[in-house]
């Protein structure tokens, strides 16, 4: 028992960390921010608070969103939050992927962020420790609404970029392609991998805390 949930803990940070940096490739691709970080930029600019934690605030605010439509929350929801922030924040601050200043290799480098933000999302919902923020929110539309968890997600990056956007986050090519692409990729990977993510039940902390560990 004790060394399943600890193989669940591994695979929730590892996720953790690929879609941590996949959402670096995507700032440092120099193309347009993609939908979250259009919002997150946004907060920084309306806001004294480095980008990590904007970062934090609004998956606090997706996962609020998610409770008020019926979803739970649990330990790997509050660690996606605080973890995707603190690694970013490092990730920029030793600043390992250099930023970009041509088109095609920019969107090259956004595609690749696309791809691994896609994986890393599988990789943490598949341990079963609750869902991201955003993907919490994306699930909890899928069930509400019977759509496939990709169009949910393109839906509200949508509405979160439009968000962003106001609070004068930057607006490029590369925004379009992650709020189309972003949810066809969720869409392609989940069925490659023969996931379903509404049909998985996210450990929430009262189950947590219900059974310990032996």
């Amino acid at each position: 028992m004790l060394r399943d949930y600890v193989r669940r803990l591994l695979q929730l940070a590892a996720g953790i960390a690929v879609s941590s940096l996949g959402i670096v490739l995507m700032l440092q691709a120099n193309v347009g921010l993609e939908p979250w970080s259009v919002l997150q930029q946004g907060l920084t600019l309306v806001l004294p608070i480095s980008y990590g934690l904007a970062t934090v605030i609004a998956g606090a605010a997706a996962i609020g969103l998610a409770v008020l439509l019926g979803e739970s929350f649990g330990v790997g929801t509050i660690v996606n939050i605080i973890g995707c922030g603190v690694c970013i924040d490092a990730m920029l601050a030793l600043d390992w992927v250099p930023q970009l200043h041509s088109l095609p290799g920019g969107i090259a480098m956004l595609l690749a962020g696309l791809e691994l933000l896609a994986l890393g999302t599988w990789m943490y919902m598949r341990s079963a420790l609750g869902a991201g923020p955003r993907d919490a929110l994306m699930v909890a539309l899928a069930r509400k609404t019977g759509r496939s968890a990709g169009v949910c997600r393109i839906c509200a990056d949508i509405l979160v970029t439009v968000s962003g956007f106001l609070l004068g986050g930057q607006f490029g090519i590369g925004t379009v392609i992650s709020a189309l692409g972003l949810g066809s990729l969720i869409n392609l990977n989940f069925s490659l991998l023969h996931f379903r993510p509404a049909k998985v039940h996210q450990e929430n902390i009262a189950e947590t805390l219900r059974y310990p560990r032996s």
